[in-house]
């Protein structure tokens, strides 16, 4: 490089084609940048932060987490429209007992906390489990705290309540009070899990046994009992709304295709 062309910004010509848009204040540009497939999104914005200035990287960081967020919100919105047209959900579910409460802090934690798959999944679950069709307030009420039960979990927790579930419906522990010790039922877990990790599941364990959805330990601390792979009564009730709201949904998207 030539003395008199030091100190001068170099433009390198964008590998993706929406690249050139990333910082740009073109809402329409924008717009188009989100619609693209994430895979797409995320090449562009890494090569764009290996190309572009450094003082891009803060604002770049900033940029992807609204880029995700511009792509949660719309998929929210489109199911709860969804669901309402298809008489699963209240019309007037916002005037319905924590009906506008769990709304808003649906859109908030999507927006503070731009939430995996899985935790959105068990959030969304929870609230159409309490602006559903045919329930009692005190079902909602009950739902509503679930609600606030998935906001505390992490997806890995998420995903353990999962397999304890499968454990407990495929009847993989004996029903009667048989006591073993932790580590037999963890490894367990981990095989289900498929990384046969059994010391994550016991870094999960606590929360769970924290918000109630499984069975604590015995007093020895290192024993629990297997009756019904530890879940309990509201564990069932937990994981059972995710799987109505699955049923739902899927019942949602058949129609649409048929239409």
């Amino acid at each position: 490089m030539s003395e008199e062309n030091k100190g001068e910004s170099i433009v390198i010509k964008p590998r993706e084609p929406f690249s050139d848009v990333i910082l740009s204040e073109n809402a329409d540009d924008l717009a188009k940048f989100m619609e693209q497939p994430l895979t797409a999104i995320a090449e562009a914005v890494t090569g764009a932060l290996a190309a572009g200035p450094q003082a891009w990287t803060v604002s770049t960081g900033h940029i992807v987490q609204s880029l995700l967020k511009g792509k949660l919100f719309p998929q929210l919105a489109r199911e709860i429209k969804e669901l309402r047209e298809k008489g699963k959900i209240l019309s007037d579910y916002a005037e319905k007992k924590n009906g506008f409460q769990s709304w808003v802090e649906l859109l908030r934690i999507i927006d503070e906390e731009t939430p995996d798959e899985e935790k959105l999944d068990a959030l969304k679950a929870m609230f159409y489990a309490m602006n559903k069709i045919g329930i009692e307030d005190s079902e909602r009420i009950l739902n509503y705290q679930l609600f606030q039960i998935a906001k505390k979990l992490s997806s890995g927790q998420l995903l353990l309540l999962k397999v304890v579930y499968e454990s407990y419906k495929a009847d993989e522990f004996p029903k009667k009070d048989q006591k073993a010790p932790v580590q037999h039922w963890a490894e367990k877990m981990a095989v289900r899990l498929r990384h046969k990790l059994s010391y994550l599941v016991l870094k999960d364990e606590p929360a769970l046994i924290e918000q109630g959805l499984i069975e604590p330990r015995t007093d020895t601390d290192s024993f629990v009992l297997l009756r019904n792979a530890r879940i309990t009564d509201l564990g069932i009730h937990f994981y059972e709304n995710i799987q109505r709201y699955h049923i739902e949904a899927l019942d949602t998207s058949e129609s649409e295709t048929e239409a």
